[in-house]
């Protein structure tokens, strides 16, 4: 889900240690992952393992990132992919150029309007950006037949991760991605993809995966109403991970967006705004313990969902 990022990591060919804490492939995380002392980043609750990571220098520039996936019974039901850029104080109006280039002029993926993007909010003032933006995505396509030729056979490492841990990945994915950059606020660029199996959330099982088709597309979502009620719920987690993002990544207060309106209209309050994955993951536990049976452990998850 780190696209944007990843049309700047074809140039940064070459191996370094940047100056910051890392992990390894297979390496489990919970509660956060640190990139900096001062950038540390919340994970969603649960067990996450590493599944892919990357990092580059070049000319005095830098990059690293991750993916970490959620794994139920050897399929992934949530994923997260965290990347950042730090340009330093040179080459400042090559990479003002090329940003703007990958973030608003790329013609297949970038901060605006695009058919498989749900929702997008953003601000961009001179070299500064703020995005914000939630999706569908066939998988299976972006992984190993991406529509950009550039991008084919960049996740080498990890497709072979997967296949080695006989790793299955959901067909569809929904979620959302958040990008922040600004030399008022350290000259870093962040970007976060949070993504979720729909069926791991309670959806109804997909009939369609090409993008275009989905029952997740906007222009498709009004004709199934589960699919829609699941989407909004993912809009709210995700305008929640934004306002956190942004303070994670100290985005300036005149930079930030306001997302009240997803997270007010769209947050569950019978349940008191509670994290609907967190509630289904422990209705499952007790499930598996055999505390409830399948009856009930059908009936309390359609209570949470409605």
């Amino acid at each position: 889900m780190l696209r944007s990022l990843l049309y700047l990591f074809i140039f940064f060919c070459f191996f370094g240690n940047a100056n910051s804490k890392s992990y390894r492939i297979g390496d489990k995380l919970d509660s956060q992952i640190e990139f900096y002392k001062k950038y540390v980043f919340e994970l969603p609750e649960g067990e996450w393992v590493v599944a892919d990571r990357f990092a580059y220098s070049y000319y005095g520039v830098t990059t690293k990132g991750y993916r970490l996936l959620k794994i139920k019974e050897k399929k992934a039901v949530e994923g997260i992919s965290i990347a950042e850029l730090d340009i330093g104080p040179r080459y400042q109006s090559i990479f003002n150029r090329i940003l703007y280039e990958i973030m608003f002029k790329n013609k297949y993926d970038g901060c605006y309007d695009r058919p498989e993007y749900y929702v997008l909010e953003f601000f961009a003032k001179g070299s500064s950006h703020n995005c914000f933006w939630v999706l569908h995505e066939d998988v299976y396509k972006e992984l190993f037949d991406p529509e950009d030729p550039e991008l084919r056979g960049v996740n080498t490492q990890y497709k072979a991760w997967l296949r080695d841990n006989n790793i299955e990945l959901p067909k569809v994915a929904i979620g959302s991605s958040h990008s922040y950059f600004s030399r008022l606020s350290g000259g870093k660029w962040f970007v976060i993809s949070h993504g979720f199996d729909p069926e791991f959330l309670g959806a109804p099982k997909s009939k369609f995966v090409k993008e275009d088709q989905s029952e997740y597309h906007k222009y498709n979502i009004s004709n199934f109403p589960k699919h829609k009620k699941i989407m909004e719920k993912v809009i709210s987690i995700g305008a929640k991970r934004h306002k956190k993002f942004e303070i994670e990544v100290r985005a300036k207060e005149h930079h930030k967006l306001n997302l009240d309106i997803y997270i007010a209209n769209l947050s569950d309050k019978k349940d008191n705004d509670d994290d609907v994955i967190s509630q289904i993951k422990k209705l499952d536990e007790l499930f598996k313990s055999g505390v409830i049976d399948e009856k009930e452990f059908k009936k309390a998850k359609e209570k949470i969902l409605k």
